[in-house]
């Protein structure tokens, strides 16, 4: 393999616990060399490896590992059925320093190669590489960049993911909720209700990944999760909409900043184009200042069917950055 011609780097299996800490710093050096900007915790990997079967994590994980410098990044191999298509997904994380073409590629063939042998035993069907990247934009030159080494790799970007910031939290305008409709404060016998009203309301939309028990423990367990700064909807004993905000204090604190987030925005099908989206949202930024937040950030699909993006734009958001999905045959 590549990376046995480079001198100083070894690969290993996933350890546990013991990872955790190198495996949150490499995924946060990557958000930031994206412009994402967002922190990623000890605590938030843990409840996200942890509740990966054992079996799947000796599989599919692989640490990189410096002879000086230790753990300085690490890869992942899943599979999603999406309505795309059978996914062989993976994602990369890398100190700075340490991502160089050659070291990549080594990794993302060894990804490439665990999606292949899953996919042995498939049925007949055609299926995709596929992981997501930071990107200059549509039809902007590539460079130099893990997304340029890619394309020449044969992937090719099939969607865009944007990064917007509402860069304060002044003249939030005040939205009304639809009729008949009320926000309650979340109790812990909502939660599994929140989260597979999520599930339905980005059923069959481009990537929509299945409702795994293993989806709904990282959705309980989320470290970072604040219910009290949840904005849910309900018509009765029917739950319509969320807006799911937290407030990463851990990244506030280490970038000098007072951000808030205002992810994990859906409304039921029934329910879209009627406001009730924005009322959230706007009623979320007004919690956000409240709690002392003085910006707030997102990331919405470019093309999602409900134009997400622009209704953001009206609320005072602005885009920072582009992620790419990007796809490629497995042959």
């Amino acid at each position: 393999m590549r990376v046995d011609a480079l001198s100083g780097y070894t690969l290993r299996a996933y350890a546990g616990a013991s990872d955790h800490a190198a495996m949150a710093a490499a995924l946060t050096a990557t958000h930031l060399a994206n412009s994402d900007g967002e922190l990623v915790t000890t605590e938030q990997i843990a409840a996200t490896y942890t509740n990966l079967p054992a079996d799947e994590l000796a599989r599919s994980v692989v640490i990189i590992e410096h002879e000086l410098d230790g753990v300085v990044g690490y890869g992942r191999a899943g599979v999603d059925d999406t309505p795309e298509g059978r996914t062989q997904f993976w994602v990369t994380a890398f100190q700075t320093p340490h991502l160089h073409r050659p070291l990549f590629m080594t990794i993302v063939e060894r990804l490439e190669q665990i999606g292949r042998e899953r996919s042995a035993g498939d049925p007949p069907m055609p299926q995709m590489h596929r992981c997501w990247v930071g990107h200059p934009g549509p039809d902007q030159p590539l460079g130099d960049t893990p997304v340029g080494w890619l394309t020449e790799e044969g992937y090719r970007a099939v969607r865009f993911g944007a990064n917007m910031v509402r860069p304060h939290l002044d003249e939030v305008p005040q939205l009304a909720l639809p009729a008949s409709l009320e926000i309650r404060p979340v109790t812990p016998d909502h939660l599994r209700t929140i989260w597979e009203a999520e599930v339905a309301a980005f059923a069959g939309g481009f990537g929509a990944q299945e409702a795994t028990e293993w989806a709904w423990l990282t959705f309980r367990d989320d470290p970072i999760a604040d219910p009290s700064l949840w904005k849910v909807a309900w018509h009765g004993g029917q739950l319509v909409g969320q807006v799911r905000s937290y407030i990463n204090d851990e990244e506030n604190t280490s970038l000098g900043r007072r951000r808030g987030y205002t992810e994990n925005i859906s409304t039921h099908r029934e329910w879209r184009g009627r406001g009730l989206a924005s009322a959230l949202l706007a009623a979320s930024l007004v919690e956000l200042r409240e709690r002392g937040m003085r910006e707030a950030a997102l990331g919405v699909d470019t093309e999602n069917p409900a134009d997400a993006f622009s209704i953001y734009e009206r609320l005072g958001f602005r885009l920072t950055a582009y992620e790419a999905v990007l796809d490629k045959p497995v042959r």
